[in-house]
């Protein structure tokens, strides 16, 4: 898995604040027996919450990852739904043409594939029609 600067960011703060947690403490302890008095601050609170910090900002960057391969992912298919085929579709009707040579469905979607070679399939982004099974078959995945 690749992370990215913030997640790393993230772990490293985690690391500090484990690293307060385990020497601060005891180092604090050490400096108040030297001088004969207490800093007025708790170093347990205050690494535990720098550990929680890290942990979030370690998750936000996981977060920013994923939503931005989520994101190409979009452009991608809309980019490619865009794209127009060499050669163009007839017009997409709202009844089926009456010469419907075969009905079934194609990777769990259903299709229709009319006379002239054309075929309806029901994507994700509504009903589309294209020139052939394998426009059709790329399109789909």
């Amino acid at each position: 898995m690749v992370f990215d600067r913030l997640t790393w960011i993230g772990f490293m703060v985690v690391a500090l604040g484990w690293a307060l947690l385990l020497s601060g403490a005891p180092a604090l302890a050490l400096y108040a027996t030297a001088f004969g008095h207490k800093l007025p601050f708790d170093m347990t609170a205050i690494s535990q919450a720098t550990i929680f910090t890290g942990f979030g900002l370690a998750v936000l960057g996981a977060l920013q990852t994923g939503f931005g391969a989520l994101n190409s992912f979009f452009d991608r298919v809309l980019e490619r739904t865009a794209r127009p085929s060499e050669t163009p579709a007839p017009a997409v009707r709202k009844k089926p043409a009456a010469n419907v040579v075969q009905r079934g469905r194609l990777k769990d979607r259903p299709y229709v594939l009319f006379g002239d070679g054309t075929i309806e399939v029901e994507t994700l982004l509504g009903l589309r029609r294209f020139t052939s099974f394998k426009e059709a078959r790329e399109f789909v995945g």
